[in-house]
């Protein structure tokens, strides 16, 4: 790899939403609605109409798994309000893995976006669990983005009762913006009372990024998908910063990994490095992974350099 200025890149302005293409191109989805299978309460929630049907839509099903593994948790009416457990067929892993898509934390994108990743830790034997939030435009943004994916996360404390998961060796893990939202859940035990998503009912033992966008308060302050999230700019709204930017909440306490490509043209290498050294002089053990010549698509594909090197940490932690 060549040597790398890791200050250069901070001031790279990223401007006119190009967190849109997060997703890596995928069409959206139509508008809104899941089944639920199972509810963390005692009455299931209507959905909103219009929506696709997460039972009977076979995009919601990762490739190599059946909706048969999958049971639906639903924490809300609107059909992202959800989480999907999903269960290997044969021997399980002592480990859950709690997974957030990205997407720009834009509406037209959902949990079917991180499904090839989901899939294969599922055939590898990882109980998975795919968490959905609202984008901003579609009743997301600041604060409810935020608080759907702690809702979300927490749920994994409920399929964890269910089906006797291990909630102790949780790991969570996002692509892109949902890098972002994954590394900012694992924080949520330091955030103060009354505080978006505080006093979590699930502590990761372990949280890692994909090509996350880990430092939204630098170089993001004009992108228009950052400032729909937070509802303003740093200078602004810095008190949401403040409590939403994961490079702000360290330390984290538990160990970190961050994993991205250097061809990356969506979400830039940088904001991982700004993390890694936010952490590391807070005194959180950190893993970097900079994979030269990676793009964005590939911070999520299994078939890819970068997702191997988060199952190889993962393996190793976990074992």
């Amino acid at each position: 790899m060549p040597d790398l200025d890791r200050r250069a890149l901070l001031g790279l302005a990223l401007t006119g939403g190009v967190l849109a293409g997060c997703s890596g191109g995928e069409p959206e989805p139509a508008a809104t609605t899941a089944t639920t299978t199972a509810t963390p309460t005692a009455t299931a929630t209507a959905t909103a109409t219009g929506a696709p049907d997460a039972e009977t839509d076979p995009s919601f099903v990762p490739s190599g798994l059946s909706s048969t593994q999958r049971t639906v948790y639903r924490y809300g009416d609107h059909y992202r309000q959800v989480s999907d457990l999903w269960l290997p067929t044969g021997e399980r892993r002592d480990a859950f893995v709690v997974v957030v898509h990205g997407g720009g934390w834009e509406a037209g994108y959902d949990r079917r976006d991180i499904n090839d990743l989901v899939g294969d830790l599922v055939t590898r034997g990882y109980p998975t669990l795919n968490v959905d939030y609202r984008g901003f435009g579609d009743g997301g943004g600041w604060p409810t983005t935020f608080t759907d994916t702690a809702t979300a996360v927490d749920l994994a404390a409920v399929a964890a009762t269910q089906f006797s998961l291990p909630l102790e060796r949780v790991c969570l893990v996002g692509h892109s913006a949902g890098g972002h939202l994954a590394m900012w859940a694992a924080s949520r035990g330091t955030l103060p009372s009354g505080a978006p998503g505080a006093d979590p009912k699930v502590e990761p033992a372990l949280a890692a990024s994909l090509s996350g966008v880990l430092h939204p308060s630098v170089a993001y302050g004009e992108d228009a998908n950052v400032v729909g999230l937070f509802g303003g700019s740093p200078a602004e709204v810095d008190d949401r910063f403040a409590l939403g930017d994961p490079s702000r909440r360290a330390p984290y306490g538990i160990p970190l990994w961050a994993g991205a490509g250097t061809a990356d043209e969506v979400v830039p290498y940088s904001q991982t490095q700004f993390f890694v050294d936010a952490v590391t002089a807070a005194g959180d053990t950190v893993e970097e992974q900079l994979v030269d010549g990676a793009d964005h698509v590939a911070g999520k594909d299994p078939g890819g350099p970068i997702v191997p090197l988060f199952r190889a940490w993962l393996e190793q932690r976990l074992a």
